[in-house]
């Protein structure tokens, strides 16, 4: 037998789609945007980021605050930006596994601040220049107690 739907039951139903399909993309924003760190002066921070899968090859990340660079790892190679060094570091090892957070040590008042992570999605046959992708974002704050 044929299904019959009346037109209130095919609303209903694009309806609850619709709100499907908001929440699911609002909680997608919402893990992005909602990570707040709060620490002292001398510890140290993790700053949250995860990947969504294991990677064995040539890693790539990078945290900012704003436009300036705190932290890159492309494999092997490091850099710390100015007034991070020997501070900041995403270990390798961890990296591999999907954990991208970011480790911060010897806190200091000025390191309060929005800090984005960002990956490289790799080429495409379709698309020559790499895509930067954001991660994370974490609002870190420093109490000097």
């Amino acid at each position: 037998m044929k299904k019959m739907f009346t037109r209130s039951s095919r609303h209903y139903r694009g309806i609850t789609t619709s709100f499907y399909s908001i929440c699911i993309v609002l909680g997608t924003v919402c893990v992005i945007l909602n990570f707040t760190v709060p620490e002292h002066v001398g510890s140290t921070a993790f700053l949250p980021c995860k990947l969504q899968s294991e990677d064995t090859g040539t890693l790539y990340i990078k945290w900012e605050i704003g436009s300036e660079i705190v932290f890159e790892r492309h494999g092997e190679e490091t850099y710390q930006g100015e007034g991070y060094e020997e501070r900041v570091d995403v270990p390798v090892e961890k990296l591999r596994k999907g954990n991208c957070s970011l480790v911060l040590r010897n806190l200091k008042l000025t390191d309060a601040a929005l800090y984005t992570s960002y990956k490289i999605v790799r080429r495409t046959k379709r698309s020559a220049t790499p895509k930067t992708v954001e991660l994370s974002r974490v609002d870190l704050s420093v109490d000097g107690k």
